[in-house]
């Protein structure tokens, strides 16, 4: 019989492995590469460093861990200065005092209005929870414990020392000593030590991290930086390589010859020696198409942040971030705001993603399912409207920041008004789901513009003249808006993909029969698609139909219509004289008459 090598018991064994090594090393490296395989099918100059990713902020609420007692406070900085004074120091303990650079505060706002002052304060880097924490469970918000639910919780912040507070209700936590930001005339004995005074108080506060290694007076600082990605449903697509073991196969050790596992290559086979057998794993590989790929995130406020020492950045088109220098490692996050709109969780609470507390660069993919998708995409949508091409229409920016709530639940969305002086609602809800399931971002994208687009539209015309509208017209042109918009950015999204996409969530309404406040009266002033007529539409023939409108209109644009017809519009009658007044080149007043003859 051909003997079967056992490691450790075979006094060949060091020969054997000789022999084997390379043919095992060659498998192993076809099994590393075909198990983390992943094609992503789109045109793009970036890389993506799969080993750094981070998987999903924790759902739901945010819970702390221990307390930690904070290197930069400032008795604990001055504690540090005098563990590093030489024993040469002046003996004046007035000179030996450190004094603060910022102070660690919290505020308690009692109504919106009072919330809103401190966030329209760009200065301020707001956080609901404290600071001098650590997080236990990573969730998307916080609200404190021995708050009523219905209250806004506590806002921690550290400002300058020299910060004019404004007149809400607030609390000094402790005042905070950041050696950087030491602007002072500082004594020499100081200044010979300020290189060293943030290890001595991580040293003493017990915060110094594990196998850290002390040079000579200096220590080498590190930037934070990486790149925030989130999944997209309808742009490109993506390949997976799934890999299943199926059997295992025999193999010669000193050739690498397969054979069966008695020892044979064939029926007829005279064994003229032994053979040493060796066994190795087949695999199974499938290919799995999906449509949807990760996309950039433009313009996200991220944090890295040590205790009380806080740096921020905005992620730029590619979705790379950057931030200020630390000495060790931080708390990474995504604060889902701008300073003209925030995003929170179901109400009152700022929505966040809690990334990984760490040494070293963070690359974020944020995959499908869960509610960080869909504040990244509405996100997406809001800074389209805020910041971003918005086809010259009134951006929807009020009085204080625009509030946009996410319900992780079953709903479309509505647009409440902007409620600064009249409570704490938000301006905004946008529901997540159909039936128990997640909407794709689309959706999400298109439900989000729709809502501010109805904003857009009160804050252009005014509360009263908004309140005399009529619904076709405030519907119709936020309908409009919403297909306009989505299109837009799904058109932008070639330069990843290589397609022209096309967000057709709004062929319903001019597909079917007029009914109803939403209707495609808007979108027929643009498109140049006659459903009358019928022919191509989201890829399909459809035929033409008598009961729908005929729609002999097209090449106005969006800010045109808002410009010139939407204002003065507040029912079909009014919609019409607008139209007639404000016909471009070539278009009649029987073109208008036949798009509205089906709207009496």
């Amino acid at each position: 019989m051909p003997k079967i090598v056992r490691v450790g018991n075979n006094r060949n064994f060091k020969n054997t492995m000789k022999k084997i090594k390379p043919l095992v090393e060659i498998l192993l490296f076809f099994t590393i590469v075909l198990t983390s395989c992943e094609k992503e099918h789109f045109k793009s100059n970036h890389t993506f460093n799969q080993e750094n990713s981070y998987f999903g902020s924790g759902k739901g609420l945010i819970v702390l861990g221990e307390k930690r007692e904070d290197p930069y406070k400032l008795e604990n900085m001055q504690k540090a200065y005098e563990s590093l004074k030489s024993a040469e120091s002046s003996s004046d303990k007035d000179k030996d005092k450190i004094k603060p650079t910022h102070k660690y505060i919290r505020f308690l706002p009692a109504n919106e209005t009072e919330w809103d002052i401190l966030k329209s304060d760009t200065t301020l880097i707001l956080y609901d929870f404290p600071l001098d924490y650590e997080i236990e469970n990573m969730g998307t918000y916080y609200h404190d414990p021995t708050l009523p639910e219905t209250s806004i919780t506590w806002q921690y912040c550290v400002v300058p020392i020299k910060y004019k507070i404004p007149k809400i209700h607030n609390e000094l936590i402790y005042e905070v000593y950041i050696p950087e930001e030491d602007n002072s005339n500082k004594s020499s004995e100081l200044n010979k030590v300020l290189n060293e005074l943030e290890y001595e108080s991580a040293k003493l506060t017990g915060n110094l991290p594990k196998n850290i290694e002390k040079t000579k007076g200096l220590f080498d600082k590190w930037t934070p930086k990486g790149r925030i990605w989130v999944w997209d449903d309808i742009v490109g697509s993506t390949t997976t390589t799934t890999q299943r073991f199926s059997h295992y196969e025999c193999y010669d050790c000193n050739t690498g010859d397969p054979i069966d596992c008695d020892g044979n290559d064939g029926p007829i086979r005279k064994q003229e020696a032994p053979i040493d057998i060796c066994k190795r794993a087949v695999y199974t590989y499938t290919n799995t198409t999906t449509d949807g790929m990760y996309i950039p995130l433009n313009q996200v406020s991220v944090h890295a942040r040590w205790f009380t020492n806080i740096k921020t950045d905005l992620t730029d088109e590619n979705g790379n971030f950057e931030t200020g220098q630390f000495l060790y490692e931080v708390n990474y996050a995504i604060k889902w705001e701008r300073s003209k709109y925030d995003i929170r969780n179901g109400g009152l609470l700022q929505a966040w993603y809690n990334g990984p507390k760490k040494k070293g660069d963070w690359y974020l993919k944020i995959g499908k399912g869960g509610e960080s998708i869909m504040y990244a995409t509405m996100h997406r949508a809001a800074h389209k409207q805020f910041y971003g091409n918005n086809l010259g229409i009134r951006r929807p920016t009020g009085v204080g920041k625009t509030k946009l709530c996410y319900i992780d639940d079953n709903g479309t969305g509505v647009f409440w008004g902007d409620w600064i002086d009249v409570g704490i609602l938000p301006d905004i809800k946008v529901w997540g789901k159909y039936y128990g399931s997640y909407k794709t971002t689309n959706e999400i994208f298109g439900t989000t513009t729709h809502e501010l687009g109805h904003m857009s539209h009160w804050h252009l015309i005014g509360v009263d003249n908004y309140a005399f509208t009529g619904e076709i017209i405030y519907e119709s042109w936020a309908t409009a808006v919403e297909w306009a918009l989505t299109n837009d950015e799904y058109h932008s999204m070639s330069r990843l993909d290589g397609n022209v996409l096309n967000y057709y969530h709004e062929e319903r309404y001019q597909l079917n029969p007029i009914s109803g406040s939403y209707t495609p009266v808007f979108i027929d002033l643009m498109d140049d698609y006659n459903q009358r007529v019928g022919g191509m539409i989201n890829g399909k023939t459809e035929s033409g139909r008598l009961s729908l409108p005929n729609d002999l209109i097209h090449e106005y644009s969006l800010s045109y219509i808002q410009d010139n017809i939407l204002k003065d519009s507040r029912g079909i009658h009014s919609l019409k004289d607008s139209l007639y007044d404000n016909r471009l080149t070539g278009v009649t007043i029987s073109d208008i008459d036949q798009l509205l003859a089906l709207y009496w």
